[in-house]
């Protein structure tokens, strides 16, 4: 037995059917109670590691859902609110141009927010392979400036490359999706007015590509958290 849960039925007899004695009894109590432990202790581990796999679930559901809420929230305020000016009053061509860029900004935004999403499902599923091809660290630069285009117009974007940077093993359309990922984090934080820079270097056999801002930084408290897939820093009435 382990508590109230019984593990199995054990069965003693002797060759000449003489009774267990009391000694042998004491004996074959102390052996039963270490195969219960025996028994007992993978089913404990399993119970523990479910456990911990539910609580981190559970945690990175929650931080999912506040990730999802917040993320979307914006854009899909700015949007309504720019067709609702669209549809309902008599403006000039100006003006009805930034709010249909504005628009189609946001727009793009929730496609790569609705990307993000996929690309952590096919994360936890394992169906993300990466396809190792050389690559011009210039077009993938190129690439991701591209599809921020619209959200890295308050910060002023600079791009210092360095001249005969040589072609890298990697997935270019990984990385160009991870440096999208990091200028988003930086347009969201960065004041207003300063500058965003991307930089690249050759060290050694190596180039190292940096995403450079005059934002708040991420607490040394924090940086553990880089690498999780959903987590938010907490400053103040800001996040």
């Amino acid at each position: 037995m382990a508590g109230e849960r019984r593990l199995g039925v054990l069965g003693i007899a002797y060759a000449d059917d003489r009774q267990l004695a009391g000694a042998d009894r004491r004996l074959l109590d102390a052996l039963i109670d270490q195969i219960a432990l025996a028994l007992e202790r993978p089913r404990l581990t399993e119970d523990l590691a479910a456990t911990q796999l539910a609580t981190e679930t559970e945690r990175l559901r929650t931080a999912l859902l506040n990730s999802v809420s917040h993320d979307l929230r914006t854009p899909r305020v700015t949007i309504i609110g720019a067709a609702g000016h669209l549809a309902d009053t008599d403006l000039p061509p100006d003006v009805r141009r930034d709010l249909a860029e504005n628009i189609r900004d946001e727009g793009e935004r929730l496609d790569r927010y609705v990307q993000k999403l996929l690309d952590m499902t096919r994360l936890g599923h394992g169906a993300l392979r990466t396809r190792l091809s050389s690559q011009d660290v210039a077009e993938i630069v190129g690439g991701a400036r591209a599809q921020m285009k619209g959200a890295l117009r308050r910060p002023i974007l600079r791009m210092n490359l360095a001249p005969d940077l040589p072609l890298i093993l990697t997935d270019g359309v990984l990385l160009e999706q991870v440096l999208v990922n990091i200028l988003d984090n930086a347009a969201n934080s960065t004041p207003e007015g300063t500058e965003i820079t991307i930089a690249a270097r050759l060290s050694g056999i190596h180039v190292n590509v940096a995403v450079i801002d005059r934002g708040p930084g991420i607490p040394p408290e924090d940086q553990a958290g880089v690498f999780d897939m959903v987590y938010r820093v907490a400053g103040g009435e800001r996040q």
